[in-house]
């Protein structure tokens, strides 16, 4: 059942992966924030660097455990690829829609928070980088996706965070955590974790 279950998720993200046509050919010099590049930088880190990957999914009650011990880059674009649904925003088509709010106080931590919030109903409700002292010093990337379609509604907030080693900023852990629901059938509700053990 919980196997069922994860593969209706992912002909979910398929299908929404589908609502998205490649950023990268869309791209604008003036973008909001490079997620495509961050990504692209982390997988080279993560290649590179020595590390294990313990990873947990729930779906709806169900729950399975993974340590991962070999990682390649194809493992980790498999990985992160969820993550460059944010780099939406980018799209030419979109420039405009989102106001930039800098310099905000985390009331949780001592991070300085930049957010990118959309100004009408948008895919990607908002992007929040918390970062220490400068943006180059980024600790946490957080997002919202949701959409309503005839088909479906679907709701994500997506989330990685970052160490300083090596003075490189790499990727320590990161989580999906999201609902989705058919117009006919019960919603699944997920959350996907990630954590990096440096071995």
């Amino acid at each position: 059942m919980f196997l069922l279950k994860r593969n209706i998720i992912f002909i979910f993200v398929l299908v929404l992966a589908g609502l998205f046509p490649s950023c990268k050919q869309e791209r604008s010099v003036s973008g909001y924030y490079p997620v495509d590049s961050l990504l692209e930088e982390q997988i080279q880190l993560l290649t590179n660097t020595p590390i294990s990957l313990q990873k947990e999914a729930w779906i709806n009650s169900g729950h399975q455990d993974t340590l991962i011990a070999s990682l390649d880059s194809a493992t980790w674009y498999n990985e992160l690829d969820m993550f460059n649904e944010i780099d939406w925003i980018n799209r030419p088509i979109n420039q405009g829609s989102y106001t930039v709010l800098d310099k905000q106080k985390d009331p949780y931590s001592n991070l300085i928070i930049r957010e990118y919030r959309a100004n009408k109903p948008m895919a990607i409700r908002y992007l929040k980088l918390y970062y220490q002292d400068t943006p180059v010093k980024l600790r946490k990337l957080e997002s919202l996706y949701e959409m309503e379609s005839a088909l479906l509604s679907s709701k994500r907030k997506l989330t990685m965070e970052f160490t300083d080693l090596y003075n490189k900023n790499i990727l320590s852990s990161y989580s999906v955590e999201g609902e989705q629901k058919l117009v006919v059938g019960d919603s699944v509700h997920y959350l996907i974790k990630g954590k990096v053990q440096f071995n």
